[in-house]
């Protein structure tokens, strides 16, 4: 009798647990789709995408490169890629 209501208890402990978390934990580091695809419409935004056409690596310590790259870190890291993230988590497209 002790050892059912112990399985019970605990079975509805976690149950409870299951319910409180979020529909699709990811261990640190992974992102959503959306985010994924926030990430690229800001490499596409700042130009980036312009770099890697074909098999030749780009130069990286170009001026053009770098301002580029740059501008892909401060939306990256900005308001817009937050907006993009939100739209796109939203069902946008």
């Amino acid at each position: 009798m002790t050892t059912r209501l112990a399985v019970a208890v605990s079975v509805a402990l976690l149950s409870g647990c299951a319910i409180a978390s979020s529909p699709t934990p990811m261990p640190d580091g992974e992102k959503t789709r959306a985010e994924v695809r926030a990430d690229l419409a800001m490499w596409k935004r700042a130009g980036m995408d312009k770099f890697y056409r074909g098999r030749i690596s780009p130069n990286i310590y170009s001026a053009d490169y770098r301002t580029r790259y740059a501008t892909y870190l401060k939306l990256r890291n900005g308001q817009e890629y937050k907006d993009e993230v939100a739209r796109l988590g939203s069902g946008g497209k």
